[in-house]
């Protein structure tokens, strides 16, 4: 049966993960700021959690209501079903964006369609409910717009983005489904050699290797709806087919060959940081030491990704040797005649500095971070 679902993203990835659903079959797809709504049938939103690369979640809408005031957000919560959708025994918690005119606290609007719930299975049922905010059964996600409330149960359970292979990191890592973003909207098709050249804790590189290998990054995913009484039966016996399906294509394209991909920092600890975490990602990334203002061209040419230094918190002295950086790795990428290369800056001071222009932008957001992807033919 079909019916209509909703995927979050950064803001900014939209493009990308609109994309990403068009390929897994959803129908009605309508992109909005931080995600996209689609119809399709339960299996289509099933894929999607393991498959999707730039999606944080996967929801299935379940009630709409007005809520300009923190009654109305009470009241609207307080009529849906919720002896139908969650358990007895089972356990809850409440996650809210977005804001109302009088309501601009997330944590109060958690709190109090956390009571709405609570007060309504008590009175239904006679038995009050656990709230477990780390690792709930059910995760209820409130969402407030121009004086509406949407409330949705997450698919997944946890943020999509959470991969589990950072196991090391170091300052400011990339979110991996924004890392991911960069990756898609870069227009790389995973058949030529990639580099990163500043690779942090190898976020970019391991998305690329992932992408390129067409690993579902979700595929060993234990989701929360196969645990839910309602849902379970089926859930897990689409689940079951989908993850044969997905490991068969990455058998195959492994059977293919896969493009080398390199991954290179300065700071020898970003470069132990991205050996561990490729190893736990399960990919090939040839992670060294070396300055990306020597970066050698790839054979053939290929793909260059970047997510350069902010220097957001530098004072005038740093921005100054920043803005040296940035022109001196633009002379270095100069030299790399037919290669394609895709840079993610934060600073204002990138694009004069680096003395490149782009082809392309994209606004990207890095939490509350705004940044621009720059894509260059060089």
């Amino acid at each position: 049966m079909f019916r209509s679902w909703y995927a979050t993203s950064p803001r900014g990835a939209e493009p990308a993960l609109h994309r990403e659903l068009a390929g897994l079959g959803a129908k009605g797809i309508r992109p909005g700021q931080g995600g996209v709504r689609f119809t399709g049938e339960r299996e289509t939103a099933l894929r999607a959690c393991l498959d999707l690369r730039t999606a944080l979640r996967v929801l299935e809408p379940i009630g709409e209501f007005p809520a300009a005031t923190a009654e109305e957000l009470y009241e609207g919560a307080a009529k849906l079903p919720w002896q139908e959708l969650i358990a007895p025994g089972q356990t809850f918690a409440v996650t809210a964006s977005g804001r109302a005119p009088g309501l601009t606290h997330t944590h109060f609007v958690e709190l109090k369609v956390k009571d709405a719930i609570v007060d309504a299975l008590r009175a239904r049922t006679g038995a009050r409910p656990d709230v477990d905010p780390r690792a709930p059964d059910v995760l209820v996600a409130a969402h407030l717009s121009r004086g509406t409330c949407s409330l949705s149960l997450d698919l997944a359970g946890d943020l999509l983005s959470n991969r589990g292979y950072r196991v090391r990191t170091v300052e400011a890592p990339l979110r991996e489904s924004l890392a991911a973003a960069v990756v898609l909207l870069s227009g790389w098709e995973g058949r030529t050699p990639l580099h990163d050249p500043v690779c942090g804790s190898g976020t970019l590189a391991i998305e690329a290797a992932l992408f390129a290998a067409q690993r579902a990054p979700g595929e060993r995913r234990t989701l929360a709806c196969e645990k839910w009484p309602r849902t379970a039966a089926g859930d897990s016996a689409a689940l079951r087919r989908i993850r044969a399906e997905l490991r068969e294509r990455a058998a195959r394209r492994a059977a293919e060959g896969l493009p080398p991909v390199l991954a290179s920092d300065r700071d020898p600890e970003a470069v132990a940081a991205t050996q561990a975490n490729a190893r736990a990602a399960g990919v090939e990334v040839r992670a060294f030491e070396a300055d990306a203002r020597a970066v050698e061209p790839l054979t053939p040419p290929g793909q260059l990704l970047l997510n350069v230094p902010y220097g957001e918190r530098l004072a005038a002295g740093g921005r100054k040797q920043l803005k040296t950086f940035y022109h001196q790795l633009g002379t270095s990428l100069r030299r790399l005649t037919g290669h394609r290369a895709a840079v993610l800056s934060g600073s204002e001071d990138f694009e004069s500095a680096f003395g490149i222009r782009p082809r392309t932008r994209h606004e990207l957001w890095n939490g509350p971070l705004r940044s621009t992807l720059r894509l260059y033919e060089l």
